[in-house]
């Protein structure tokens, strides 16, 4: 079984080498990754945390929040240790959760039955034109000031990843599908691999075609595609106690584990 520790550097890793002017900093019990082009904690963070107990991550807090400061940032962590998160008093160090997140995998695709929508559906990858529009194409699957979804729209640096992500491919493949219903794009899904394991991305759907399908459709469509590659392990990341959730834990998906990321306020 792939590592916790692998599975969220995966992540981050895949996203941060789409920005040319992105750096990362292994350290002994953590790792910092800084964006130059924007300022907010989608990639400017401390990740793979290994502090054991309190006193350590006092002690490596410290050194996180010189190091971040001192590059202009607002310290960030992304913390998975529920150890931490049971002891550690975060709000004492000046920190605020900026991030609730649950993260999900999926195994033995091989054996998954395909699902149909109950409209019916064709699933494509993106062409070379829409290649230019996608990021607006997801963010229209990601309502503002709703209590139902779990983000309330989409940053600036998490479109620009998004538009990044059609045209770089440097040690990840990436893949961009959408469904269409009567020549409308009703939803999206993208998926980043390598050798073993896949990241599931940008998985919305139109809020008029919602709870038809489409959402099981489009990840039908993907799992029979990653097992045509030899993976059979897929993981993705969702806000913790929203819908979402619940769809992806029906459709199989068995948690990995809660991950919080705090940044200072």
């Amino acid at each position: 079984m792939v590592s916790f520790e692998k599975i969220q550097d995966f992540n981050y890793e895949g996203q941060r080498l789409l920005f040319e002017k992105s750096k990362r900093f292994d350290y002994d019990r953590f790792t910092i990754l800084f964006l130059e082009e924007f300022d907010d904690d989608y990639l400017n963070l401390a990740i793979n945390i290994k502090a054991k107990n309190e006193k350590e991550f006092n002690e490596d807090f410290i050194k996180i929040k010189e190091i971040m400061n001192s590059k202009k940032r607002k310290a960030s962590i992304f913390i998975n240790n529920n150890d931490l998160l049971n002891t550690v008093d975060f709000k004492s160090k000046g920190l605020e959760v900026s991030d609730n997140s649950v993260w999900l995998m999926k195994d033995n695709l091989k054996e998954i039955d395909l699902c149909e929508s109950s409209i019916p559906i064709s699933v494509s990858r993106i062409s070379k034109e829409e290649e230019q529009d996608y990021s607006k194409i997801v963010e229209r699957g990601f309502l503002r000031n709703s209590k139902e979804d779990p983000y309330d729209g989409l940053a600036k640096s998490v479109i620009e990843a998004i538009n990044r992500s059609c045209y770089i491919n440097d040690k990840f493949i990436t893949e961009h599908y959408v469904a269409r219903y009567q020549e409308n794009i009703v939803g999206t899904i993208t998926i980043m691999y390598e050798k073993e394991i896949a990241y599931i991305y940008n998985v919305t759907t139109d809020i008029n075609y919602r709870k038809m399908g489409i959402c099981k459709k489009l990840m039908s469509h993907i799992f029979k595609r990653l097992t045509e590659v030899g993976i059979d392990t897929a993981v993705l990341q969702t806000e913790a106690g929203f819908y979402p959730e619940k769809i992806y834990k029906r459709m199989g998906f068995k948690e990995l584990f809660k991950g919080v990321k705090y940044t200072e306020k």
